[in-house]
């Protein structure tokens, strides 16, 4: 992109938001800020930003923990056509709380979640305020913020986590699934779709349901990379060509997902550029597996991936593509983890047989 024109100015169809455009009394002065320039924010807020600007709204607040991210998304946005008048770098949350009427926080883990928030439900404003979170985080986190940002008037939490790899925030074709306060997830979701987003899901009022949900998606697509990752270990083992294996995915399944899955395991491409981390995987397997063995349903095909990822991250693998996940199933097999075809050599311990 060259130039402040972007595609997601358009309304988007009708079905993409299951809300109506909100009508005035709006929520405050339309002042956003967005904090957390991982490689999901600074894509998400770039957008933002560029959306904001074409609407003559105010500038973007930004924040981000550390400088050097701050460095990154400047130079991500100025690549994209997104000059610096189109947001302000902010140093201070507190300051942030006394300027945004609106705040989306896209953070870590729980942890930085618990932090970030701490900061800003501390600080005072003398206006209304929405706080959306899209992180992803155990629900009960979710449902804890809601309960403290209530404690002051005129302060509501919006859930709202997204699916996608950073390729595709980059590209605005996230899906949102939102929950809590009706009015303000009308305003939240026309502003984010088109932008951030392509597409809106209604979570309800409950905001751990939408966590929960961001959870049980997150399981499908963990659940597919073990599975390819499986397939693709069968298919070398037993000496069958593994690029037919991705042209029958191809031509049997035309998932996009399960295709890039399949490409990037079978020419082992574990950059992470891009995609998601080992390290990602496995704190989003750990909060799947307390989900699940709260709700007391058995989730075998995470547990093993929970095994491989780990695996994947003991042998150097935590900030490759959680693709890499497959180096378990390899060695198992006894195949090499991250080059395949070759087998390992037998371990004989230190003296041998």
């Amino acid at each position: 992109m060259t130039s402040m024109q972007h595609s997601t100015s358009s309304p988007p169809p009708p079905d993409d938001i299951p809300f109506s455009r909100p009508v005035s009394p709006s929520l405050g002065r339309n002042r956003w800020a967005f904090l957390g320039l991982g490689e999901m924010g600074k894509r998400m807020a770039t957008n933002l930003a560029r959306k904001l600007a074409a609407q003559s709204a105010p500038p973007l607040r930004v924040w981000n923990h550390h400088a050097d991210g701050v460095q990154a998304f400047k130079a991500w946005a100025a690549d994209r056509g997104v000059p610096e008048s189109a947001y302000i770098v902010m140093a201070d949350i507190k300051q942030i709380v006394n300027e945004a009427d609106l705040v989306v926080t896209s953070l870590k883990d729980d942890n930085a979640v618990k932090e970030v928030y701490a900061a800003l439900f501390a600080a005072e404003a003398d206006h209304d305020m929405t706080f959306v979170d899209m992180s992803t985080t155990y629900p009960t986190l979710a449902g804890d913020l809601e309960r403290q940002a209530s404690t002051k008037r005129g302060r509501s939490f919006i859930a709202c986590p997204v699916f996608g790899v950073p390729r595709a925030a980059e590209r605005g074709n996230l899906v949102l699934a939102i929950a809590g306060d009706y009015f303000a997830k009308k305003v939240v979701s026309h502003t984010l779709c088109p932008g951030i987003g392509k597409k809106v899901m209604d979570m309800g009022a409950n905001v751990e349901r939408a966590m929960s949900f961001k959870l049980v998606g997150n399981a499908l697509e963990l659940g597919f990379v073990e599975l390819v990752s499986e397939t693709f270990t069968l298919c070398e083992a037993v000496g069958a060509d593994s690029s037919q294996l991705v042209q029958l995915i191809r031509e049997q399944h035309g998932s996009p997902s399960l295709i890039r899955y399949a490409e990037r395991i079978r020419n082992n491409k574990f950059d992470a550029t891009g995609g998601f981390t080992v390290a990602g995987g496995l704190a989003d397997a750990k909060h799947i597996r307390q989900l699940a063995d709260t709700h007391n349903v058995p989730m075998p095909a995470i547990d093993v991936a929970h095994q491989h990822l780990t695996t994947a991250r003991a042998i150097g693998g935590a900030d490759y593509d959680w693709t890499a996940l497959v180096a378990g199933e390899r060695i198992a097999s006894g195949q090499p983890p991250f080059a395949g075809k070759t087998r390992l050599e037998k371990y004989e311990g230190p003296d041998g047989p």
